[in-house]
């Protein structure tokens, strides 16, 4: 057994107390700096959207972080506190412009009722953005704002290696860029910083009510006019394209699923899965009662929790030349088709007028993964140990 002094002792005492002085002071800092790093209590904030050399648009709030691309309508997002997306990211796509006839009157598409179709990446887009201010300088709204223009040089066609998830591509009918290149279309996204109470309405009244997560939810606006019908019995229908970053990655921590929120069933499946050959697989989406929404989860396929979603109002409105307006149904249908979930919103005929539709996309905020502690702290506790013993080897080097 070593001997040590009484002097020596009241010389590791004197070591303890500065090293703990110094713990005591640096605690603050290191606190403030890992604080920065998690998420904020119950009042939200967000940033104005940022703008970046490849066009693309970065929305971000305390709950969520949105990267818009700046080619076609194609939303990447995940938690904010998830640098990168590293746990859960999801991607929502709009991909295809449709005319079909509704040859089943399910009142829903399925690919093999294809008239003509077109890819949107086929198109030129103008994405704008803006923000709300209030009169306290606080960020209350910031929207981007997806506009169609006429086709690209030589158009984007299907199968383009450098447009991933395009979409179903084994449509029947007839491809229509130039048929659909005088369509307009719009997709102008909003998120709130509070939570957002909205209604779908027509010349008679109330139709449908919704709400929208503050910070958390993405809610868009797609308007859609001048569409060249083919006759009084055809319909129109967009393909979106849901994906999470599995299906690209395989080095993501967590492996999600899609499940659908339906009156009597809930449907999974993973981005490899593949129903869409032959054509004419879609399912139908089953209306819930006693609300508007229908919904599609991200889904952890370990813990089953859902993480993010897509969902959208079950009603749209036209708007008639003169100014009429009229509440018509959407109705859904999905098909996986091997690199994600294509979801089809059918519309009805609506020749010479406009019709607008309110989906949204977002995460679940109680569902986020926690922080990433920040490694000051343990770094300093683990250099204190280290000078500790240090300094009691000194000490009894000294002693003998």
């Amino acid at each position: 057994m070593v001997d040590i002094s009484d002097h020596t002792m009241k010389t590791l005492q004197k070591i303890f107390i500065g090293l703990l002085l110094s713990l005591f002071l640096a605690q603050p800092l290191i606190v403030g700096a890992s604080a920065q790093g998690q998420m904020q209590g119950p009042g939200h904030n967000m940033t104005p959207p940022v703008r970046e050399d490849d066009g693309s648009v970065w929305i971000n709030t305390d709950v969520i972080s949105i990267m818009s691309s700046g080619a076609m309508p194609m939303l990447h997002f995940w938690f904010a506190n998830d640098e990168n997306g590293s746990y859960a990211k999801f991607l929502a796509s709009y991909v295809t412009l449709i005319e079909f006839e509704d040859f089943n009157e399910d009142g829903a598409f399925q690919s093999d009722e294809v008239l003509y179709h077109a890819p949107l990446a086929s198109y030129e887009w103008t994405l704008q953005t803006g923000s709300v201010v209030d009169g306290e300088g606080v960020t209350t709204e910031v929207w981007l704002k997806y506009t169609k223009g006429g086709s690209t040089a030589g158009g984007m066609m299907p199968g383009n290696p450098d447009m991933p998830g395009m979409g179903n591509q084994h449509f029947n009918g007839s491809d229509a860029i130039s048929r659909f290149e005088d369509v307009t279309l719009q997709i102008w996204a909003h998120i709130y910083l509070n939570d957002y109470e909205g209604t779908v309405s027509d010349d008679s009244g109330v139709k449908a009510e919704y709400a929208v997560a503050g910070s958390s939810e993405l809610k868009m606006d797609i308007e859609v006019g001048n569409f060249p019908f083919t006759s009084e019995d055809t319909k129109v229908a967009i393909e979106t394209i849901l994906r999470e970053d599995q299906a690209s990655n395989p080095q993501n921590q967590s492996q999600h699923m899609y499940q659908t929120r339906e009156q009597f069933r809930n449907v999974s499946c993973t981005s490899n899965t593949d129903w869409s050959t032959p054509g004419g697989n879609e399912t139908r989406f089953q209306r819930m009662n006693n609300t508007n929404i229908q919904q599609i989860d991200f889904v952890d396929v370990e813990g089953e929790v859902p993480s993010g979603f897509f969902k959208w109002v079950d009603t749209a409105t036209i708007t008639w030349p003169g100014g009429e307006t009229e509440a018509v149904d959407v109705v859904a249908s999905y098909v996986p088709t091997g690199t994600g979930l294509s979801v089809y919103f059918a519309y009805p005929h609506f020749d010479g007028g406009s019709l607008l539709h309110d989906p949204s996309i977002g995460v679940y905020e109680d569902q986020a993964p926690p922080s990433t502690p920040d490694n000051t702290y343990y770094l300093l506790l683990v250099g204190i140990g280290i000078v500790s013993v240090l300094a009691i080897a000194v000490a009894v080097k000294r002693r003998k």
